[in-house]
């Protein structure tokens, strides 16, 4: 018997959805093993659908609470040496699990450096996710997902027009711009329920407003209506790596000295055809 190990994952969000979780996928299909177990958050583990939840092994729970302290593929309180006492763990668990030897494991697990080297689009698998059974919905109104690659200030003016034309809400991680009006970060539940929220949100939602990031990304998984704006749209376009065959997305080439009136000017006739539909 050969098991196929992934992990431990320990980074952030971004990397999880764009690099860690396509990466386990394509190894589970192109290789030939007889399991397959990951070890990442326990908050994202549904995002692992498509293995056994007894074949996941999380992190210290103090780690993925530590939402800011994850950077990359890496999380900034865990040296070199704290990630392979990690990976002899995971490790020990699949051995206790299956009652097998170490040579019958292959680990397989990201870099673990703070350069966040990029793995090639040819070994990545992306599948959409399955949508959370949770409770909280807002399926007619309009996501505003403020990251950073946009200004606050700017943002700021985005989320006032939505607010005042339409019904919005604000969500996002605790990375993100405007948190004061994020309404995930005052549950009382966001660590262990927070990316449930977001994802299910994302898949259901009238449209989502975001700049153009790993958001975009998940929206386009999920077939989702989005509009995104910023540098390098290509990417999430139609016939783009990032765009999965979603035809639902409308992209803006956007720039610092672009007049951000513009860009609200562009989501109004991308939310007026919707609301035409």
């Amino acid at each position: 018997m050969k098991i196929l190990a992934c992990g431990p994952f320990i980074g952030d969000f971004e990397q999880e959805i764009t690099t860690f979780r396509p990466y386990c996928r394509w190894l589970q299909e192109v290789t030939d093993y007889s399991k397959t177990y990951i070890s990442t958050h326990f908050n994202r583990s549904f995002l692992y659908d498509f293995i056994p939840e007894d074949n996941m092994f999380y992190v210290m729970e103090n780690i993925s609470r530590k939402e800011l302290g994850q950077k990359g593929y890496i999380h900034e309180n865990i040296q070199q040496k704290d990630y392979t006492i990690l990976t002899r763990k995971f490790r020990d668990f699949i051995i206790d699990n299956e009652n097998c030897n170490k040579k019958d494991i292959d680990i397989y697990n990201m870099n673990y450096i703070k350069s966040t080297p990029p793995y090639p689009i040819h070994n990545k698998r992306f599948t959409s996710i399955r949508i959370p059974d949770i409770k909280i919905e807002c399926k007619n109104k309009i996501v505003l997902i403020p990251h950073k690659s946009e200004s606050e200030e700017r943002l700021l003016e985005v989320y006032k027009f939505l607010n005042d034309k339409y019904d919005c809400i604000v969500m996002g991680d605790m990375k993100s711009h405007l948190p004061q009006f994020n309404i995930l970060l005052e549950l009382v539940d966001y660590i262990e329920n927070g990316w449930k929220y977001i994802i299910k949100n994302i898949s259901n939602v009238k449209a989502v407003i975001c700049p153009i990031s790993y958001w975009t990304t998940i929206c386009n998984l999920q077939g989702t209506n989005v509009f995104s704006w910023g540098e390098n749209v290509g990417q999430h376009r139609e016939g783009g790596i990032y765009n999965f065959r979603n035809k639902n997305i409308m992209t803006m080439p956007s720039y610092k000295d672009t007049d951000i009136t513009e860009v609200i000017d562009m989501i109004e006739r991308f939310l007026e055809d919707i609301y035409e539909v």
